[in-house]
């Protein structure tokens, strides 16, 4: 599926609601690095700072004026939208069992935490190609929670490693062993998936040896054999040089205040940054040049700059305002490519009208109508003597097939999808009522209220005059059995069930 999207675009907002504008199958590689639910909010919200001078910065302060970012790490029921909670539970309801079994065992803000991770681990699953991959970093604070949670939405068949980033550095720990490494989840779409072979660091006398690139990245030395003849050895084809899932190469001090990656605004720091250097390697490990990589937490941008540096695409997504002031800045000093080139496509985008909309999930002519035929069957009811009426699926009210409109149970806008099982038929009136806010549930008991089900009117219409409305409907049809209509009726059906919209309906429960 094409991109609805240009490539080396930042978004600054909700990721979950960039996602549901992203078209399905476009990224061939999903590397981000998300909150751990550390709970660090909790400590500072404590603290006197001065809020209206962090929140330019994006910082928060604590007492001593030590700078601490300002973001979200601590996470409560509250702050789920019910649309967060009605989209996993379209998408499998089971999940949200399995986050209240965590959250009775471990703390409500642990399943308010994998609650928000399943919705938007969900929409990754679906922006995914077949042969694309995703790499989720965490932290020992809920890492087995995310890999229960990335089985489900993935499947277990489609793991392929828990990678151990191990680092050095100070510990105040005197009742436990120093906690001195990251997880980063690796997971498949499915089997197709794309997997390179990253070798070993070696050392730099060793690596001079192997100084010719074939022109796709792979790396040999070459020596000529006595007949005269070249023979080359291939650095990944050597035994013992493929890299293993434990890291310990690859330093946490390359981010430390001194290094040139480290991601400043003004004299604050950010710390929760991660080295370039991991980045590139998970970068290398799934994609080709050309490919499409998604980070929808992109915070200091370590992903994209990855992604640009070996000649990848890229789309990012970060909810905090105050990155959108030093993503450009650190690109232009840590991408080693042509910076002209890709700063002139470069575009950061802050409002909500601008979020990409979807193209790959509209029915063509020929989709709509062999979709509305197949519901038609569904929704129909016989009323004895070869005589049956097809019926919205809210008010239940007859139609003749041309009134009936196909509506997303779940509606598109929510993250809802073309699969049978989401569609139905509504009449107009119900349909607009209906919109994308409210379900078929709210729409029944307002128009139960208002006595509109179709009923609540027959029983008043046996009561005035004391006979059956079914008797009264012009929209009962005395023919043949719809499921096995005849070739005449069919193309009749076909012609009045063209996908136009009708400017006028007539009443509910009554024919024409």
């Amino acid at each position: 599926m094409k991109p609805n999207c240009e490539n080396r675009t930042v978004f600054i907002g909700d990721n979950r609601e960039v996602m549901l504008g992203l078209n399905a199958d476009i990224a061939d590689a999903i590397i981000t690095d998300p909150p751990f639910n550390t709970g660090q909010m909790r400590k500072d919200d404590k603290a006197k700072v001065d809020k209206k001078k962090s929140a330019e910065l994006g910082f928060l302060a604590d007492m001593q004026g030590q700078a601490i970012q300002h973001y979200k790490d601590n996470w409560k029921i509250g702050d789920l939208s019910k649309q967060e909670k009605e989209f996993i539970r379209y998408r499998d309801e089971r999940l949200l069992y399995f986050c209240k079994i965590i959250g009775d065992q471990h703390s409500d803000g642990m399943e308010a935490y994998l609650l928000m991770m399943a919705s938007r681990l969900l929409m990754c699953h679906r922006i995914l190609k077949e042969t694309g991959s995703i790499f989720l970093h965490c932290d020992p604070t809920a890492n087995g929670y995310l890999r229960m949670l990335m089985d489900a939405i993935f499947g277990q068949e489609n793991f392929r490693n828990e990678i151990v980033w191990a680092y050095h550095g100070a510990s105040n720990a005197a009742s436990c062993f120093p906690r001195k490494h990251d997880t980063i989840l690796f997971y498949a779409k499915s089997e197709k998936a794309k997997f390179n072979i990253i070798p070993m660091p070696m050392t730099k006398s060793a690596l001079k040896l192997f100084r010719h690139d074939d022109g796709d990245g792979r790396l040999y030395k070459r020596w000529r054999n006595p007949d005269g003849s070249i023979h080359k050895t291939y650095l990944d084809n050597q035994p013992g040089t493929k890299l293993l899932s434990w890291w310990s190469d690859i330093p946490s001090f390359m981010t430390a205040s001194a290094s040139k990656e480290r991601c400043r605004l003004g004299d604050q720091k950010w710390t929760d940054q991660k080295p370039l250097a991991l980045y590139t390697r998970l970068v290398k490990a799934v994609t080709h040049k050309g490919d499409l990589v998604i980070d929808p937490f992109c915070g200091c941008a370590t992903t994209l700059i990855a992604a640009e540096n070996e000649g990848r695409q890229w789309i990012g997504i970060d909810y905090q305002k105050a990155r959108a002031k030093l993503i450009r800045p650190q690109m232009e000093k840590l991408i080693t490519s042509d910076v002209l080139k890709w700063n002139e496509d470069f575009q950061i985008i802050t409002k909500k009208k601008d979020y990409p909309q979807r193209t790959d999930n509209r029915l063509s002519d020929r989709e709509y109508d062999e979709r509305k035929e197949e519901l038609l069957k569904k929704q129909t009811r016989y009323e004895g003597q070869n005589r049956y009426y097809y019926y919205c699926k809210i008010c239940e009210h007859p139609f003749r097939r041309e009134y009936l409109e196909i509506d997303h149970e779940f509606a598109k806008a929510k993250g809802g999808d073309n699969d049978p099982k989401n569609l139905q038929l509504l009449c107009s009136r119900c349909n607009r009522r209906k919109s994308s806010t409210k379900t078929n549930e709210d729409v029944r008991k307002e128009l139960a209220a208002e006595g509109l089900l179709y009923h609540q009117r027959a029983a008043v219409y046996r009561e005035l005059t004391k006979t059956s409305i079914i008797d009264s409907e012009a929209y009962l049809v005395e023919e043949e059995n719809p499921k096995s209509e005849p070739r005449r009726n069919r193309k009749k059906a076909k012609k009045v069930s063209k996908r136009k919209k009708n400017n006028s309906q007539p009443e509910m429960g009554l024919g024409q």
